[in-house]
């Protein structure tokens, strides 16, 4: 069969784009958000099961890979069945995880690192890190966003007080987060909360950047005042 001079460029430009996206689906995620959870939000839920004696700091849920479409891949090659027990997270790394990755959870003999090992085999299974790597980047990333000191230095305190919207947004404007939103009734009323952050990372792991735009992104949060709870 012959092959003509444009066939043949037509087939030398899908090869290339199929090249270009198959690289581009290899790379699986752009950054990260590192999402940081207020624990009374998440324990005065109905059913919440917490444990006694939560934090009054913001925790730990999470780092996930993202893509620059809105897209989180999940799931990927890689799993284990105990973070704790796998031998892959040196010990300074699980004391760090133990404070601030607790689950707030009760249940189980470990339960924190049932927790982990949930998010390592959603989430950081995806990351193309290591186990050790990839704790150890997220816990060094929280410890260098003091979230709760951010808004405390800009008259936000965790007092069952409800703030604007935009002064919640320009105590948070360094980081340009996505501060996510959920219920609780109090007096009869419903409010809306904040109930995470979500920081945005490097590619690498590496850097707490701004996750851009022209101010944090309120998600569930309604066009109303927001509570933080006590």
């Amino acid at each position: 069969m012959k092959i003509n001079g444009a066939s043949v460029a037509t087939v030398a430009v899908v090869t290339l784009l199929s090249f270009l996206a198959g690289t581009s689906d290899a790379q699986g995620y752009d950054f990260f958000h590192l999402v940081m959870q207020w624990p009374p939000a998440v324990c005065n839920q109905p059913r919440s099961n917490c444990r006694a004696g939560i934090p009054r700091t913001f925790t730990i849920h999470g780092m996930w890979p993202m893509t620059n479409r809105g897209g989180s891949p999940q799931n990927c090659p890689g799993r284990v069945r105990d973070v704790r027990s796998s031998g892959r997270v040196d010990r300074g790394t699980l004391g760090a995880m133990d404070r601030q990755w607790p689950n707030l959870k009760r249940g189980g003999r470990d339960p924190n690192s049932q927790f982990w090992t949930h998010e390592w085999n959603t989430h950081g299974t995806c990351s193309r890190m290591t186990l050790q790597n990839y704790f150890r980047r997220a816990v060094d990333r929280a410890a260098s966003v003091d979230l709760l000191r951010l808004l405390r230095s800009n008259r936000i305190q965790p007092d069952n007080r409800s703030y604007r919207r935009g002064d919640i947004g320009a105590a948070l404007h360094r980081y340009n987060p996505v501060v996510k939103c959920n219920d609780v009734r109090s007096g009869g009323r419903t409010y809306k909360q904040i109930h995470e952050i979500r920081v945005c990372v490097s590619r690498s792991g590496n850097s707490v950047v701004s996750c851009g735009g022209g101010g944090p992104a309120f998600r569930s949060c309604g066009n109303g005042d927001i509570r933080f709870s006590r």
